[in-house]
């Protein structure tokens, strides 16, 4: 974890704190995306390149805001990811998230595969 006390940088939780990275599926987007040390992803093309751990964001009105995030738990029997999440509990949920209110036809996602190893 890094960026302790300026919310606006890294990606920490400290004393009853957090960055906004932390608690916020539009700044975890940015921080994955963007970071070159401490926790660190790649974006991937597809779902399918998805291992256990990584992440997915959600743009559901396909405005550019995104507003949601989950981490992949498992696998269906076809090889696509499952998903966990909590803003409402969703556990083992298809990647897609098209059983949940907040899905539109204009969702949009990111696929996050996290690194192994950490600089």
């Amino acid at each position: 974890m890094r960026g302790y006390p300026n919310r606006n940088k890294g990606w920490w939780v400290r004393g009853g704190t957090w960055s906004f990275s932390w608690s916020t599926s539009h700044s975890l987007r940015w921080y994955l995306d963007t970071s070159t040390t401490g926790l660190q992803a790649v974006k991937v093309a597809n779902a399918s390149d998805l291992k256990l751990g990584d992440v997915i964001s959600y743009d559901f009105q396909g405005d550019g805001r995104f507003d949601h995030t989950t981490i992949v738990t498992g696998f269906n029997e076809i090889g696509e990811p499952l998903v966990n999440a909590h803003t409402v509990s969703a556990r083992q949920r298809n990647w897609r998230y098209t059983t949940s209110p907040a899905y539109t036809d204009d969702a949009r996602y990111i696929f996050f595969h996290i690194k192994d190893s950490f600089t």
